[in-house]
């Protein structure tokens, strides 16, 4: 078995270049799919989770010919695919194309990796049923493999609801809902978290042509009829969420960091990171014109309250500041975190291997800061944003940090370790097959 061995990193003076955003680049080659012509979409992410989506689409019929920087996507009806489409440990694919798949004539088969197929997705299923769309877990369970079956969109219904704990569920609906000709209004039901993430597809919808009107505080979205996607162009933005880690480590261990290719004017609900560090006291510049972010650690940040319902994507390495600031914090509205590539709330709890005081509650953490961690040995689940997190808290702690499943950066970001390697930080890939976690 292959570990990740990290070390402590000396205070450095870097610059580092945000990566483009598997959000928007997920959203940009399904949105340009069903745009009836070409759509050209530049600086995307080659992510394992975003080739997931290329490839799916490709097994729908999307025709995708590389430029010189980006893609070429040629849109229009799906087909039946002529094999099952395998999304890996993409829930956003599955996600986002369940719904759209039931305009392919025949079935459409998704799968996943064991992550997905452990991840529930009832409440999405019973919403697509209700709505007129028959899709049902092949085990019975509402867990993937799923199967969904061709339905005419201009026959659905004008109103559908769904739950609003995860947001992707509410945008699969609201993606296809110009397909059907008429208005329709998407209705959320529970508690609505992640609303950030719905509003980054709708300003995208928005470029291909489409208006979505949602209602305060997301409760709805009515999708007006009679519109159609159109192709366009369209430039990924840098991912925030990715620089978070860089600039991170350069806030805890007294470094000098520039990231550019930050651009806060676009939708990007991980942008809450940036409000989250200059709230504890980080030493943080921002340069609208550069689209870039400076940061100067040598303080120590001071503990605070987050709700991270519009922003759980950050928890991860919320949850590495947060356990090293001083007194307590707290991380709250957070528990569709459980529901992630793994349980990321329990999967965090693992800091106090390293000498943290996390506790864990129903729908998030709490913090008793302390001054330092120490190297431990971690499991990452195989998800991304676990072992990127703990990457940077054995940076900073005493002695060697072990964490398992180095490849798992690449399902969002695919050159983190090398980014990482670049500023300084001692780490290395070694065999510990005989060494459990």
């Amino acid at each position: 078995m292959s570990l990740l061995a990290i070390r402590k990193v000396s205070p450095f003076d870097a610059k580092m270049v945000a990566p483009p955003s598997k959000y928007h680049t997920h959203r940009a080659f399904i949105l340009a799919s069903r745009a009836d012509g070409e759509s050209r979409i530049t600086k995307i992410s080659e992510s394992l989770d975003n080739m997931a989506t290329l490839r799916c689409l490709s097994l729908l019929g999307t025709r995708f010919k590389r430029s010189q920087d980006g893609y070429r996507v040629f849109g229009g009806p799906y087909q039946t695919p002529e094999n099952v489409l395998d999304v890996g440990n993409s829930g956003s694919t599955i996600h986002f194309l369940l719904a759209l798949a039931s305009t392919a004539p025949g079935a459409v088969i998704f799968t996943g990796d064991a992550s997905i197929c452990s991840r529930p997705q009832k409440p999405y299923l019973e919403a697509l049923n209700h709505w007129g769309i028959e899709a049902w877990s092949t085990r019975g369970d509402g867990r993937p493999p799923i199967v969904v079956k061709h339905h005419d969109p201009k026959r659905l219904g004008p109103y559908v609801e769904v739950d609003g704990l995860i947001s992707p569920w509410r945008t699969g609906l609201i993606l296809l809902a110009p397909l059907t000709g008429h208005e329709v209004k998407v209705t959320t039901t529970g508690v609505v978290q992640e609303s950030t993430y719905v509003f980054m597809t709708i300003a995208m919808m928005k470029q291909f042509g489409v208006e979505v009107i949602a209602s305060s505080g997301h409760r709805s979205y009515v999708i007006p009829g009679k519109q159609y996607y159109i192709p366009t162009t369209i430039q990924i933005p840098g991912d925030i969420s990715l620089a978070s880690f860089g600039l991170a480590l350069a806030a805890l261990t007294g470094s000098h960091l520039v990231c550019s290719n930050i651009d806060l004017t676009t939708i990007h609900p991980e942008a809450a990171i940036i409000a989250a560090l200059q709230r504890m006291g980080a030493d943080l510049r921002i340069n609208p014109e550069a689209r870039s972010v400076e940061i100067t650690g040598g303080r120590r940040l001071k503990g605070i309250d987050v709700d991270c319902s519009d922003a759980s994507d950050m928890v991860p390495i919320l949850s590495v500041l947060l356990a090293l600031a001083e007194g307590r914090s707290r991380i709250k509205n957070a528990y569709q975190l459980r529901f992630k590539e793994s349980d990321r709330l329990a999967a965090m709890c693992q800091l106090n291997k390293m000498g943290a005081g996390v506790k864990e509650t129903a729908d998030g953490l709490e913090f008793e800061g302390v001054e330092k961690l120490r190297g431990a040995t971690i499991d990452s689940f195989h998800d991304h944003r676990v072992q990127m997190s703990f990457v940077i808290a054995g940076s900073v702690a005493e002695g060697t940090t072990l964490v398992s499943d180095p490849v798992a950066a690449s399902i969002s970001y695919p050159t983190f370790l090398s980014d990482i390697r670049e500023i300084g930080v001692p780490i290395e890939v070694i065999d510990q097959s005989a060494k459990s976690l």
